[in-house]
């Protein structure tokens, strides 16, 4: 293992300067205490083999107690496969169906590779008309059961809900709609996800919270935390494996990585850091939660910070969770303020 349970409390102690005091006075205050932190970290990969991407686990058959002893707990990833392949959301849906029925919803589509999350405003029609053209468009978090919620039938909801095995209110379905090789950059967040592959394949590649100084990712505005644009003004992309240089540290960790294939779902714990690419055009759903209580026992740090965000402040936060996510998005660069008023003055 590149990072031992010492440097990780170090590393926290790093984030938890950025999160109070703002990354660039952090930078200032903290300086001499990283360059030496990074060098040990350098000096301990030479020692270690390259590591790889090993294939989440599969399970078709698994009982609630087992799912909690042995990936809840752990907090580990895994895939229940094809346990959707009878829902209607699986059998039914395509973009063809939501043009026909919802076409004419009107959305927000951010761009998620760019620093400033920039967004235009347009219809669902235009973007899958886009996809089906094969451009790499990738619509995130439409908040088609907010909008339309007679498509909750469409689910096994109280399969989904059992899974959750809380009675906590904060829970979201967001839909993911994305063309041929579109992908999103590597990212968490503090919410549990059953991930639903609904039309089309996606793959995954995750790694733990534990390797988190590597990835270094900013303080985080809200419940989003994002891998740091560092070179040629992107992120490290996991499916490119380019280990050049300051990405060099990434070809030392252990990742996981599977297909979801329409009926999968998969289990992304709280905090575990994951990319997604769209193999052809695909939908998924996440099914979102938040296990607050797990979340303090398992990520201390991490929960703090979440709880204390400023970009909005928590509970807007989980307020615009509810809503859009996009609207969250839009919070965090200060944009939502001027966007609500220019869609009022559209109406």
């Amino acid at each position: 293992m590149l990072i031992s349970r010492s440097q990780r409390f170090i590393y926290n102690c790093f984030q938890c300067i950025d999160h109070i005091f703002g990354r660039p006075i952090g930078f200032k205050m903290t300086k001499g205490l990283r360059r030496k932190f990074y060098h040990g970290l350098e000096k301990k990969a030479q020692d270690l083999p390259d590591g790889n991407f090993k294939q989440v686990d599969r399970v078709t058959d698994l009982s609630l107690d087992e799912f909690y002893d042995r990936y809840v707990s752990k907090g580990k990833p895994v895939v229940f496969s094809g346990r959707a392949k009878n829902w209607d959301c699986v059998k039914d849906w395509s973009f063809e169906y939501f043009k026909n029925l919802h076409g004419d919803d009107k959305i927000i589509l951010v761009d998620q590779h760019k620093m400033d999350l920039s967004h235009q405003s347009t219809t669902l029609d235009h973007i899958i008309n886009d996809i089906e053209e094969g451009r790499e468009n990738y619509y995130r978090f439409y908040p088609l059961l907010q909008r339309h919620p007679e498509h909750l039938s469409d689910f096994d909801v109280a399969w989904l809900r059992k899974h959750r095995k809380d009675n906590n209110r904060v829970e979201s379905f967001q839909v993911f709609m994305g063309g041929k090789d579109s992908y999103t950059p590597l990212h968490n967040s503090c919410l549990s996800n059953l991930f639903v592959q609904t039309y089309g394949k996606k793959k995954w590649r995750l790694y733990s919270n534990k390797d988190i100084a590597v990835i270094d990712p900013d303080p985080a505005r809200n419940i989003y935390r994002h891998a740091p644009i560092r070179k040629d003004n992107s992120s490290f992309n996991a499916f490119e494996e380019n280990y050049e240089k300051p990405f060099h540290l990434y070809q030392k960790l252990e990742g996981l990585e599977t297909t979801l294939e329409p009926g999968d779902i998969l289990y992304n714990p709280p905090h575990y850091w994951h990319t997604v690419k769209n193999i052809g055009a695909s939908i998924g759903v996440g099914y979102r939660w938040l296990p607050l209580q797990q979340n303090l026992i398992k990520w201390p740090w991490y929960t703090f910070f979440d709880l204390t965000v400023r970009k909005p402040n928590f509970f807007k936060t989980i307020k615009l969770l509810k809503q859009d996510v996009n609207l969250l998005h839009l919070a965090e660069t200060g944009k939502l303020k001027q966007y609500l008023k220019d869609q009022k003055a559209s109406e």
